[in-house]
């Protein structure tokens, strides 16, 4: 068979062509390729890049944390041990502000945080402040009130302390005029006379200073005019003294005892008096329960807690 050259060439000159086509496809190829994996290298990279800034804006996050956290404890210390209702109150509150932290805490604790997150995370971060300022304002409000309060009890207490003074005073001056007016009504007496009665068939009575015929002791005496004390009936006391210092005493002849200066003291004869506030004249007997003895005596008038007369006497 024969072959014409012109034919060869013609198929060589086909064959490169298609060499040639073949050639500049996979060069194409070749080239998309290459820019897939230079775009997809920067794009990754970029990646990368955002990734260390969102890292860096966490650990700012956590330094601003740890700062607003510190802030918040020294800015409490200052209210703190100056009241119970203020420390319950400070209490509470910190309790609140400890959990807005420990969430964002969470957040944080991830180390690696998307944007999504990252913008949470601040955004408690601001909610924590807004509270924190709320609170410290609140506490403050509170301690003001406080402080207020125990300015107006310390005043009450001076005041209450002053009204007391002033009613220890008026109670002194109550009790001064007390004792005025009870000295005010404390009745005297003038001329008071004692002597010894003997007692005659007839029932007269002489008067005689002799032991051996007395039979009877009349003490007599006057009380004056006294407009401040009560009208009404009064009981006489008298206490007769013996030389030997002691009272005379009889109790079937009436004698007893009656309270004078908080103290029981004995008396020798009583006598219930009807008192008008004028003056008038009184007497008071004294039976004798046994033979009197020569000496000096006293005899001592009382009347509502005062000794109101006395009188020295002797017998022979």
């Amino acid at each position: 068979m024969y072959f014409c050259p012109m034919q060869n060439d013609q198929q060589k000159l086909k064959r490169y062509r298609l060499i040639i086509i073949f050639q500049s496809v996979l060069n194409i190829l070749l080239i998309l390729l290459l820019s897939f994996f230079t775009y997809t290298y920067f794009k990754t990279d970029k990646k990368l890049a955002v990734k260390e800034v969102e890292l860096f804006q966490t650990d700012s996050t956590k330094v601003a944390l740890e700062n607003i956290l510190k802030e918040t404890d020294l800015e409490l210390t200052e209210y703190k041990g100056k009241n119970t209702q203020l420390d319950q109150f400070l209490r509470d509150k910190n309790d609140s502000l400890q959990q807005f932290a420990e969430r964002i805490e969470t957040l944080l604790r991830k180390g690696k945080l998307t944007r999504e997150e990252l913008a949470k995370a601040n955004d408690e971060l601001d909610l924590l402040r807004y509270y924190k300022r709320k609170y410290i304002g609140q506490i403050d409000s509170l301690n003001t009130v406080i402080v207020s309060l125990n300015t107006e009890n310390k005043t009450l207490k001076t005041d209450i302390t002053k009204q007391k003074r002033k009613n220890e005073d008026l109670n002194m001056d109550i009790s001064r005029l007390s004792n005025k007016v009870a000295i005010g009504a404390k009745l005297t007496t003038q001329n008071v006379f004692v002597t010894g009665v003997k007692l005659r068939t007839n029932g007269k009575e002489k008067e005689t200073i002799r032991v051996s015929q007395m039979n009877q002791l009349k003490i007599s005496f006057a009380i004056n005019e006294n407009f401040v004390t009560e009208k009404g009936a009064k009981d006489i006391y008298l206490k007769v003294i013996g030389p030997d210092g002691a009272t005379v005493y009889n109790q079937i002849a009436g004698s007893g005892t009656f309270k004078y200066q908080n103290e029981e003291s004995l008396y020798s004869a009583k006598k219930v008096i009807d008192y008008s506030q004028e003056a008038q004249q009184i007497s008071i007997y004294w039976d004798k329960g046994s033979e009197f003895i020569k000496g000096n005596y006293k005899a001592e008038l009382y009347c509502e807690g005062f000794k109101i007369g006395a009188s020295e006497f002797e017998l022979k």
